[in-house]
This record gives structure tokens, C-alpha cells and sequence, in this order.
């Protein structure tokens, strides 16, 4: 998900439907997942911290859809805090018919970013 900073404000500030992710669904972590969101400075609790709302500020959603040739799925780009405070972003895959979802991608919000989260969670 290649999206520049520029549009992810513009999501942050003009997108109206918040959505909160499925609180059911328990998170899917393997050595891939774990590594790859390590190399950006996170663990996995502090993504599933913003995936469940246990940061200091609401955490906000966007659903959106990926097509893989005939297949449509759908992620949840998160944009919230762990519980002490650290700004994260983060691509997530629902799978509701396992019960699962999975961190795609995490990590620290740019300061440009994190100041439009600031802006949309004061409204």
C-alpha cells in the first residue's frame, strides 16, 4: 500500500464514517508479521493495543478494498496510539471467517500525519 503522506492527511481530515475493527477477531502473528513491523521499532502488542482501542486516544479506521484478481479483500488502515502514547499506523487484514486478522504492515506515524490524527480525534 503505497500511499503518500499527502493523501493519508487527506483521508484523515475528509473521510466520515469511522469505523471501529471487529473487537471478536483475535490477531494472527508469525515470524513474517513480527519481523517485518520490528524493522520499523514496533511489537506486536502495541499494534493490537491500536487495534483495539487501549491507547490514550480513539483510534480511527478506514475500510478499504484490495483486489487480487477476482478476489476482493479488505483491510483496515488504523491510525491510533498504544497504551503509552506512541503514534502507530497500521495496515490490518480482517479474516472474520477464522476469526483472525492480520497485521500487514506497522508503524510510527510521520509528524505530518500525527498531526491530522490530532486534529480529527479533537473534533
Amino acid at each position: 500500500m503505497n500511499t503518500s503522506p499527502l493523501d493519508v492527511i487527506k483521508k484523515l481530515r475528509y473521510f466520515d464514517i469511522v469505523i471501529k475493527p471487529d473487537p471478536s477477531l483475535e490477531a494472527d502473528w508469525d515470524e513474517d508479521n513480527v519481523n517485518h513491523i520490528a524493522d520499523h521499532g514496533l511489537r506486536p502488542e502495541q499494534v493490537e493495543e491500536v487495534y483495539y482501542g487501549e491507547g490514550p486516544f480513539l483510534t480511527l479506521a478506514l475500510k478499504t478494498k484490495k483486489r487480487r484478481g477476482r478476489v476482493t479483500e479488505y483491510r483496515y488502515r488504523l491510525w491510533g496510539t498504544d497504551a503509552s502514547g506512541t503514534y502507530i499506523e497500521a495496515i490490518i487484514a480482517p479474516y472474520p471467517e477464522y476469526g483472525l486478522w492480520r497485521c500487514v504492515t506497522a508503524f510510527p506515524m510521520l509528524p505530518s500525519t500525527q498531526k491530522a490524527y490530532l486534529r480529527r480525534t479533537k473534533k
